[in-house]
């Protein structure tokens, strides 16, 4: 039975999709269903982000695309100048998404926040 299922349905169902969840990165992400698959955006309190593709119709093995965020922006844009990744990467695995996603939330902060942090401090109140 699955939740699409009527609550008074008897049929078996053969629709199982294993849900996506990564409880080591403590940024809580958006989700949308796309025609591709489901779409996870994620913000990090360093300014930086990432865009998680999970394609339908593949395994967990490689379902995924990552792209690196600049959070700065609204909204936020493509960003390939981390550490973590320097271009789209396709084909990985639920594990590799996750270790890139803990990289990324533990970057050093965006210089834009570190511009605007110093500006702020050099305000007379």
């Amino acid at each position: 039975m699955s939740l699409f299922d009527p609550i008074d349905s008897d049929h078996q169902s053969f629709l199982f999709v294993e849900s996506v969840v990564f409880p080591q990165v403590l940024a809580l992400p958006t989700h949308e269903y796309v025609p591709e698959g489901e779409l996870y955006t994620f913000c990090f309190s360093n300014g930086y982000g990432a865009l998680v593709v999970r394609l339908s119709g593949r395994t967990m093995a490689d379902a995924f695309e990552l792209c690196m965020l600049d959070c700065t922006q609204q909204p936020p844009q493509p960003t390939f100048d981390t550490t973590v990744a320097a271009s789209i990467l396709s084909n990985l695995s639920h594990e590799a998404v996750a270790r890139l996603l803990v990289q990324a939330e533990h970057l050093p902060p965006h210089p834009t926040l570190i511009r605007a942090q110093t500006s702020l401090l050099d305000e007379v109140f």
